[in-house]
């Protein structure tokens, strides 16, 4: 059965969106069955003491590293959907700099902490993790992702729920100087490379909205099927 969407991101997760544990301010008011489905982003890269010796040399840091170069992480291509309403644009910048303060982190090594600023909760400790997958292994990345089908899903005071279409399937994952590693992961493949992720917002007194927590739905999951193009 085809399914309408909604500015590009499926009907029913925006009628899914609109339950109270979707957009509750509190995540720990969610329950435990809401928690199991927390956000992790894709993209953790693991290296296993068997790795060969190649994929571990290619991990270590060169000694010439200093600094934030931000030139050496991947461009993030972001299609921007068009009348939004001042709110709505401002969410969605949101969530688009919170993603992109993440990489920040990756291509700094660790130093670039911005992006712990504007999480709490669940979020906070999902972006630290999946930051720490990268650094902790001396690894980084560099090509394309593809940010679409932004859209502002449902609404409830205080919060909201944003979700977008990601593809990934132009990262290669890199070490710390930017050689490529030897064996690619299966995420940056199709169809595992495009997903549907999403970020619920709480708005705070001084104006931000800060994440809460995030969410995905990945192949096979029909809401990442239908990210696919």
């Amino acid at each position: 059965m085809s399914m309408k969407k909604q500015h590009g991101v499926p009907a029913r997760f925006a009628l899914a969106a609109l339950s109270g544990c979707a957009l509750l301010a509190s995540a720990a008011a969610c329950g435990r069955a809401d928690a199991d489905r927390a956000f992790t982003p894709r993209g953790v890269v693991e290296v296993s003491p068997e790795a060969g010796a190649e994929t571990r040399e290619a991990a270590t840091p060169s000694a010439t590293v200093t600094g934030t170069d931000e030139a050496a992480g991947p461009e993030i291509q972001v299609e921007w959907p068009e009348g939004l309403s001042p709110k709505h644009k401002a969410l969605l910048e949101a969530f688009v700099d919170d993603y992109r303060a993440q990489w920040r982190a990756i291509t700094s090594h660790g130093r670039d902490l911005s992006y712990t600023e504007g999480v709490v909760d669940d979020a906070k400790r999902g972006a630290v993790k999946w930051v720490h997958s990268y650094v902790d292994e001396k690894l980084s990345a560099k090509g394309v992702i593809k940010l679409y089908s932004l859209r502002v899903v449902a609404e409830v005071e205080p919060g909201a729920q944003v979700a977008a279409c990601l593809n990934q399937s132009g990262l290669r994952v890199t070490d710390w100087r930017g050689k490529l590693l030897a064996k690619q992961p299966d995420w940056i493949k199709p169809p595992k490379s495009t997903f549907l992720y999403s970020a619920s917002f709480r708005h705070e007194d001084d104006g931000r909205w800060i994440v809460v927590r995030y969410r995905f739905a990945d192949y096979p999951d029909e809401y990442a099927k239908e990210c696919a193009r």
